[in-house]
């Protein structure tokens, strides 16, 4: 009797060792874009935006469902510290069930308070691409910003801290 418990037992436990893992759960884009990003592109109507030596001082935080954008200027404050400016603060929406997929953006603070701004984004790899328009234009439909289309055409590379 002792025996076919011990076997059962071993039986049972192999079993268990044999079964395949519980599958991870999907993460979502939202959790994908957490963290740093630093620009690589970013056009406004076709145009560059600002220089490469400007972008380098550009860093966008996802953190949840906000969007925090930052400046870190060249100068220091009295204490010897960077001095770091918020530029914009927004909650985001992500779509990822439409194609492309949609991003919009509800401001939180400043003259855009309240206002969307409404996109399309690309996840791939520890790249993040992102076209959307000023608040008072319809959403891209592709990754491009013409001349007069009130679109941002930005691409965003991934930072470890």
């Amino acid at each position: 009797m002792i025996r076919v418990g011990a076997l059962m037992s071993a039986l049972a436990f192999g079993a268990v060792a044999w079964a395949d893992p519980p599958a991870a759960a999907p993460s979502s884009d939202l959790d994908k874009v957490q963290g740093y990003w630093k620009p690589l592109q970013c056009d406004y109507e076709g145009k560059a935006m600002m220089p490469t030596d400007i972008m380098k001082q550009v860093t966008v935080v996802f953190d949840k469902d906000q969007y925090h954008l930052y400046f870190k200027d060249s100068k220091l404050d009295k204490d010897g510290k960077p001095i770091i400016f918020r530029l914009a603060l927004a909650s985001i929406q992500l779509d990822p069930s439409t194609t492309p997929k949609s991003i919009t953006f509800e401001f939180a603070e400043g003259p855009l308070k309240g206002k969307k701004s409404h996109g399309i984004y690309e996840l791939a790899g520890n790249q993040l691409k992102m076209c959307y328009c000023t608040t008072d234009k319809p959403k891209p439909t592709k990754f491009e910003s013409p001349a007069n289309s009130g679109h941002f055409l930005e691409t965003w590379a991934r930072q470890v801290k």
